[in-house]
């Protein structure tokens, strides 16, 4: 049996927001964690993208489709490029607005391309969810590699959470393509795609809370280093 469509659309919203905001009040304690930031914008344009896209439902007009579509685009893209600017501090916020916009662009350009040419909303659909899992997993790697700079053991959970997020998105993209060639029934198909929303908003909490740690631990890190120095080697706590 599906779960709920709007009892997960309503969940959905309700957890990226309440993931905006407990992201965003660590970032304002701790503001070298630029990936708090990235991480809350993202929940808070994907949020605003499923409320609009729900308003009429199903057949959304294209244009509504896109533009929500872009919404969630550059919410993960902010969330990749914020992830790459807390491990490089060479990275500056122009660098990374460019890198939004590209990615934006890119896919803005793209869709209405295979727009052009006719392709099912199946295929629009697939397109939006590969570069979603795309980004999420650019955001996960550079959540792991970080971890060779600093040693952060939170990392851990982010990025894996983060990489599941992405495994999600690549179920959905296999059932769209399973759907399109008749091999998955439309009632198995729905199933499917209600059990990868659900676990999706479990990965999203489980980003959030490893993000917040790593934001921690980062500080903690930070503030164990001067005391060590100040002690000197050899010396005892």
């Amino acid at each position: 049996m599906a779960l709920e469509a709007s009892t997960l659309l309503f969940v959905g919203i309700f957890v990226r927001l309440a993931a905006a905001g407990v992201a965003l009040l660590a970032w304002y304690h701790h503001r070298e964690v630029v990936c708090l930031l990235g991480w809350s914008l993202a929940m808070v344009l994907s949020a605003f993208a499923m409320a609009v896209g729900s308003l009429r439902g199903a057949d959304n007009a294209l244009d509504i489709t896109l533009m929500t579509n872009v919404m969630f685009v550059t919410g993960y893209a902010l969330m990749w490029t914020s992830m790459r600017r807390f491990n490089d501090d060479r990275v500056r916020p122009i660098d990374q607005l460019i890198r939004v916009v590209a990615t934006a662009g890119t896919f803005i350009a793209l869709f209405a391309l295979a727009w052009w040419f006719g392709a099912p909303r199946r295929a629009l659909s697939a397109l939006f969810s590969l570069f979603v899992a795309g980004l999420t997993l650019a955001a996960a790697w550079e959540t792991w590699r970080g971890f060779g700079r600093d040693g952060l053991g939170s990392r851990h959970i982010a990025g894996t959470a983060l990489a599941c997020i992405a495994a999600t998105r690549l179920i959905r993209v296999a059932l769209i393509g399973l759907q399109m060639s008749g091999a998955v029934s439309p009632a198995i198909g729905e199933l499917v795609q209600s059990f990868t929303l659900y676990f999706n908003i479990g990965f999203l909490l489980a980003a959030t809370f490893g993000l917040v740690l790593m934001a921690q631990e980062w500080v903690d890190s930070r503030s164990a280093r001067p005391e060590a120095s100040r002690r000197g080697p050899g010396q005892g706590p």
